[in-house]
């Protein structure tokens, strides 16, 4: 059996005893196109089945995320997308609000894309984060250097006639991923890094491979 043959047969047992994934017909499906010499129509089997696979883990992560931290909840398992991502060289996009029960005004969304074409960027900004603009700044989130810009933005809800709030964007890069957090209402930049910390950023990394 030919190397690629035997990477094929491995991860076609491992998703058939999975049972939860249509990766399975994809990898078939490339097989048969191997055996066809049809390698382009292969190859793109085998980025649907990795784009399905990629759908399988962003679910363990946004279902290992917490539910509720300090006072904010959140709104469900959390959206994955790894279609667009393919679009941009793979991987996949999760993202899970949380919403305080009471303070509507509190909210964040948890943004994370793995193989984030951004991160190429980044690394020159976290330690001189000025070149973004001076309202952006380079703060530490556990062990983690990550950039965080903050401003007050008009808030109108529940009728209300209007008052300023924060508004705060925080970007965690990890090896291959970037990590966004867009936090509004929060009373202060160490509740929002408190937040940040509570994400457990290890075991994402851990659960994306890095």
């Amino acid at each position: 059996m030919k190397p690629n043959a035997i990477l094929l047969f491995v991860l076609l047992t491992a998703l058939s005893a999975s049972g939860q994934s249509q990766a399975d017909t994809f990898i078939k499906e490339a097989q048969d196109f191997l055996v066809k010499k049809e390698y382009k129509q292969a190859q793109l089997s085998l980025q649907d089945a990795i784009n399905d696979i990629n759908m399988l883990i962003g679910a363990q992560i946004a279902a290992s995320m917490p539910d509720d931290i300090n006072g904010l909840k959140s709104d469900g398992k959390g959206d994955i997308n790894s279609a667009a991502m393919g679009m941009m060289g793979g991987g996949m996009q999760i993202t899970k609000t949380y919403h305080h029960a009471t303070n509507k005004e509190n909210d964040a969304e948890v943004q994370i894309l793995a193989n984030s074409p951004l991160l190429s960027s980044m690394s020159m900004y976290l330690t001189n984060p000025a070149m973004l603009g001076p309202e952006y700044k380079s703060v530490r989130v556990g062990t983690n250097r990550v950039i965080l810009k903050s401003e007050m933005e008009d808030y109108y809800g529940d009728g209300s006639a209007g008052k300023k709030i924060r508004s705060t964007e925080i970007q965690i890069p990890l090896s291959q991923t970037l990590i966004t957090i867009h936090a509004n209402g929060f009373a202060s930049e160490q509740d929002e890094l408190a937040f940040a910390a509570k994400l457990d950023l290890e075991k994402i990394r851990t659960a994306l491979g890095e």
